[in-house]
């Protein structure tokens, strides 16, 4: 078994709870995320400044971010000073009145500029793709339509117009990838470094 210092964490751990052994598979392409170092604050206004600042940065530089958070109080206090500053972002923290729109916001993540904030993001079953999800964009021009899945015609609509809109995103990926990629920032240490090391393996995908 091959400990390193990512996934050393996570084996103690799965060996403690479940008690199995873990295995790193190598990626199949070499590791481009940079990984920077903590910054730390002497108090809590200056942190939460200087993230909404490096927010509005990345945004206007039209990079996609994704702020990782520890719990649905420190989503809203940040969502609350982005919206006053005009920010336009999506929230993403298993209360009842997003899970419906969860995957339309973890699909549209990676879209140029796009502003995501999430509670404890880690798993969620859904990769980001840079310049946002084809396949979900033409299905919200055939919602925008009145077409469903199942519908006369729909599977040919489909068909017509996913080139079209693989091309648009294939040059908003480009976008991002110029940028900088996905940003990913983290306001605090999880309890559990595996979290953080998941979240961070979000802009290495």
């Amino acid at each position: 078994m091959r400990h390193d210092r990512h996934s050393s964490t996570q084996s103690l751990e799965l060996m403690k709870v479940y008690g199995l052994k873990v295995e790193t598979i190598p990626t199949n392409r070499p590791v481009i995320r940079v990984d920077h170092p903590d910054i730390v604050f002497a108090a809590k206004a200056e942190k939460e400044q200087a993230v909404v600042q490096e927010i509005r940065r990345a945004h206007a530089a039209g990079q996609p971010v994704l702020v990782g958070t520890i719990s649905v109080e420190v989503s809203e206090l940040l969502s609350d000073r982005l919206r006053r500053r005009g920010i336009e972002h999506a929230v993403l923290n298993a209360k009842p009145e997003y899970a419906e729109l969860e995957g339309e916001t973890i699909a549209e993540a990676g879209r140029p500029g796009a502003v995501t904030i999430a509670t404890n993001m880690a798993g969620r079953g859904v990769d980001i793709k840079l310049g946002g999800n084809p396949e979900h964009t033409t299905r919200l021009q055939l919602a925008k339509l009145g077409l469903r899945p199942g519908d006369d015609g729909y599977d040919e609509q489909y068909s017509e117009r996913l080139p079209a809109v693989e091309a648009e995103i294939e040059t908003a990926r480009q976008q991002v990838v110029e940028a900088g990629g996905l940003y990913i920032i983290g306001t605090e240490r999880h309890e559990s470094r595996r979290i953080d090391n998941q979240l961070r393996g979000r802009s290495g995908r």
